[in-house]
């Protein structure tokens, strides 16, 4: 037995999974775990700390940048 791991296209799943269950292959999905980078980390961090910034209105909030 060997394992295959392959992209598909959202569109297209549906027309995989039933070729390759007419080849009588097993399917498994696997679902793709998104796992923060450590600058998103250290952002979140900052603001459970309370340092975060508030802004009165997306104007300002894009004046600030």
């Amino acid at each position: 037995m060997q394992t295959l791991e392959i992209k598909v296209p959202d569109n297209k799943t549906r027309l995989v999974k039933e070729f390759l269950k007419e080849l009588g292959v097993t399917i498994k999905v696997k679902k793709e775990v998104n796992i923060p980078n450590a600058d998103t980390i250290a952002a979140m961090n900052e603001l459970k700390a309370g340092k975060g910034k508030k802004f009165k209105s997306v104007e300002d909030l894009f004046n600030s940048i």
